[in-house]
């Protein structure tokens, strides 16, 4: 009998914590979320141009990759931290706030971003099998480049202009 009063005891200590543990996540969650984005329009447009400017920036370093590039091997080393870079900017746009009229500009700008990834990976694996000049003309003919460009230039445009980085 002693046995299950242990037991019985445990298990109300064990739900006591998780219910305490639950409780203060949920303070802390309420905490950090209650007071950001600034009210009803979500986020300020500034925050979201900015990455799109450093993305702009990024393409035209993805862009210069086949004259700068004379090996497969110097071609991969400066792809890899490109593609790095990419993901960091997929993460940080994902956690900007937008203004509610430039939510989906937010959304294609990630997703066209994923879809370089993608694209990048199989420019990787061409280099990894040793063909340079088809890495480079595959570069050359990046769709998401020219999408990722024209998104960029309407976020530019809805936030009141920009330095045109990333629009030509």
């Amino acid at each position: 009998m002693s046995v299950t009063v242990r037991r019985t005891l445990l298990t109300r200590r064990t739900r006591l914590g998780a219910v305490l543990a639950g409780a203060l996540v949920l303070l802390l969650a309420a905490g950090c979320g209650g007071s950001g984005g600034g009210g009803d329009g979500g986020g300020d447009a500034t925050d979201l141009q900015a990455q799109a400017e450093q993305v702009g920036a990024l393409l035209d370093q993805i862009e210069a990759l086949p004259a700068s590039a004379t090996t497969a091997e110097d071609f991969s080393a400066q792809l890899a931290p490109l593609r790095d870079q990419i993901q960091t900017h997929i993460e940080t746009i994902e956690q900007t706030d937008a203004p509610d009229e430039l939510s989906s500009q937010k959304d294609q700008l990630s997703n066209r971003l994923l879809s370089l990834r993608t694209q990048l990976s199989r420019v990787q694996g061409l280099l990894a099998a040793g063909d340079l000049e088809s890495a480079q003309a595959a570069i050359e003919q990046l769709l998401s480049i020219q999408e990722l460009r024209q998104t960029i230039a309407v976020i530019e445009a809805a936030s009141g202009g920009g330095t045109g980085t990333g629009t030509g």
